[in-house]
């Protein structure tokens, strides 16, 4: 494969049509959506000046969403993002949109650190803010799909982070991080051959006691739609609770879009994971 081939295989900004659009649109709707509902800005759940998380209320006592956003671990933020908490507030739901540091300030190592930190300081944050710990889905688009992946599998984080999430749906990743080294994005993310393997959800068990939905775009390349249907496949044989979809017709960027759409059949099956329902 030609190194331009391997570029547009692996890097979704490159792929996707018109990309710059579709984040113009994200950043509107997510204005419009702080502007139209109730939320609490920049609350931390760790140390890092960036670990923080902007919440939407939901119905008292109900169930909660962790949202983490992509960008390829070195770009993006949770404001670009809020857009994702207005279907779900109305259906009582309490909406957390996650940041994280970014490469190139923190390596990829110490950013799934922090996603840990995050998944074991939701009991505390529903103690502090009324949502139920025990109903908690988590899902996360391209970058945080793998990081939500990966927090709960490595196994230096895995005793920390079980049990933290009823669900996790997994949008768009990347788990086999063999690509990367190979492609621009990583002139910022500085993997080098041997993180591939320590840093993959490919090359770690897969997280128990979860139910999962690994989802994909059916317009995206070949190879990142490889990527959610070898680690589905990955998952199953492990005897994981693991289902994949492809979505007809969606690309990287409009997948989110469908994502929270209300009247979409992706949302009815977000809706109706075990945790919400």
């Amino acid at each position: 494969m030609s190194a331009r081939d391997h570029e547009w295989q692996y890097n979704p900004r490159v792929t996707t049509p018109d990309s710059a659009r579709y984040r113009e649109r994200a950043e509107a709707e997510s204005a419009a959506t702080r502007e139209r509902l109730a939320f609490a800005g920049d609350i931390a759940y760790g140390e890092r000046p960036e670990s923080t998380l902007d919440l939407f209320p939901g119905t008292p006592g109900g169930p909660a969403h962790l949202f983490l956003h992509g960008g390829y671990w070195r770009g993006r933020d949770k404001r670009d993002f809020s857009f994702v908490a207005a279907p779900l507030v109305e259906i009582g739901t309490t909406v957390l949109v996650a940041n994280y540091q970014l490469c190139p300030a923190a390596t990829l190592r110490e950013i799934i650190a922090q996603t840990a930190d995050l998944l074991a300081a939701l009991p505390g944050l529903a103690g502090r803010h009324g949502f139920d710990a025990s109903r908690v889905i988590a899902s996360g688009h391209s970058a945080g799909a793998h990081l939500l992946a990966a927090a709960m599998s490595a196994p230096e984080h895995r005793a920390r982070t079980a049990g933290s999430v009823r669900s996790l749906v997994l949008v768009s990743g990347i788990f086999d991080l063999t690509p990367v080294p190979a492609i621009s994005v990583n002139e910022e993310i500085r993997l080098d051959p041997g993180d591939v393997a320590a840093l993959s959800p490919m090359a770690m068990d897969p997280p128990e006691g979860v139910a999962m939905d690994i989802v994909v775009g059916g317009a995206e390349s070949p190879g990142w739609i490889a990527q959610s249907a070898l680690y589905a496949e990955k998952c199953q044989l492990a005897g994981v609770e693991a289902d994949f979809l492809v979505a007809p017709c969606e690309n990287h960027s409009s997948i989110m879009e469908t994502y929270a759409d209300a009247a979409s059949p992706l949302f009815a099956r977000l809706s109706a994971l075990p945790g919400f329902a």
